[in-house]
């Protein structure tokens, strides 16, 4: 063997230069990509597409019923609280002026014993009849409304309607028992408008 036959031997790459075996070979390459289709959706597919379409058409005419049941609501609520203010409002001044027109006579009274004053003088007589008429007046106009006072002088001691102002050590008493009332308690109805100012009987010191 020669040594000429142990050296490499270069081999040449070939090119094609033909454009049709060039594409030939690119189309091969992209036959692994999903091909692309012209056909028309299958009538199921139709089918989805218009079931769905009823569907957001029942949901949109849903919300607009139940915006325009809101805006109802809302304008009804409206109404009703300006109703209810109206409604109070003409309430308070009704019992107002129901009040007021029981007040009226003892007001009359008044005036009526101050003209009777006038005309007789220091008549100390004519005073305290008119003084107790009035009251009385009063007291009745009150009661109309609920107003009843508190009774405290020989009842036991209640701290829920008497107010101890003083104590006093008393024999003729049992301790705890109101001797003395300073100034009137009432009630309008059940609620205590204000309690009784009182003395109380305590225990004598021995």
């Amino acid at each position: 063997m020669s040594k000429q036959d142990n050296e490499p031997k270069e081999v040449p790459i070939e090119f094609s230069d033909n454009e049709e075996e060039s594409a030939a070979s690119d189309d091969t390459l992209a036959s692994d990509d999903p091909p692309e289709s012209d056909d028309p959706p299958a009538e199921g597919d139709s089918d989805r597409l218009a079931a769905l379409q009823a569907q957001i058409d029942a949901l949109t005419q849903e919300r607009s019923m139940l915006l325009d049941q809101r805006l109802r609501t809302q304008a009804e609520f409206e109404n009703y609280r300006r109703r209810v203010d109206r409604e109070r409002a003409e309430t308070y001044a009704r019992s107002r002026a129901e009040v007021v027109l029981e007040l009226l006579p003892v007001i009359d009274n008044f005036e009526r014993a101050l003209a009777s004053l006038e005309h007789s003088g220091n008549d100390a007589k004519s005073l305290h009849e008119g003084i107790e008429l009035i009251h009385r007046q009063l007291n009745d106009a009150l009661a109309k409304f609920g107003l009843q006072p508190v009774e405290s002088v020989g009842q036991a001691f209640d701290p829920n309607v008497h107010e101890a102002v003083s104590a006093e050590p008393s024999e003729e008493h049992e301790e705890n028992t109101v001797i003395a009332e300073f100034q009137r308690g009432y009630r309008l109805g059940e609620k205590l408008l204000r309690p009784a100012k009182v003395k109380v009987a305590s225990t004598p010191e021995k």
